[in-house]
């Protein structure tokens, strides 16, 4: 393994603490002003998020080695031996659809993955490996969204 992402409780309680503040600001700015305060249960739409957050992301452990990308400690596929790379629409978030020659496939949102961008780096560059030597199948967005067909090259400085 050489490189993963697992978010740390601390971690967690702050971007739920983040969300109540946002919240916060939201219904200052609604209301112009401070008199939404006083109504009892707009505070248990605001308070419970720290908590939430730190529930509800339980097991996002992504790590990857130089050639494959695992998920949660179980699922994973070799990212230098896909024979399809696509991505679609998950809600609000792209999420990337990974088959590699044995039938393993993964489908993480790419949000997920680059949160560490080091371990991102991995999953990419066997990626490209994959769709431009291996001649992975792919789709119109992940060709968009991934730059495939022109990826991002180093500027001389």
């Amino acid at each position: 393994m050489l490189e993963w992402f697992y978010p740390t409780r601390t971690g967690r309680v702050m971007a739920g603490a983040s969300m109540s503040a946002i919240l916060v600001v939201f219904g200052v700015i609604l209301d112009g002003g401070f008199s939404w305060m006083g109504v009892w249960w707009l505070w248990i739409i605001i308070l419970p998020w720290p908590l939430v957050f730190l529930v509800s992301a339980g097991s996002e452990q992504v790590c990857a080695g130089v050639d494959w990308l695992a998920l949660d400690g179980y699922a994973y596929v070799k990212t230098y031996d896909l024979v399809t790379v696509k991505v679609h629409l998950d809600g609000a978030a792209h999420a990337i659809e990974m088959v590699d020659s044995q039938g393993r496939s993964l489908r993480p949102k790419i949000i997920r993955l680059q949160r560490n961008h080091r371990l991102w780096d991995l999953v990419y560059n066997g990626i490209l490996h994959s769709v431009h030597v291996g001649g992975a199948e792919t789709n119109k967005r992940a060709r968009d969204y991934l730059l495939l067909d022109h990826p991002p090259t180093l500027r001389p400085q």
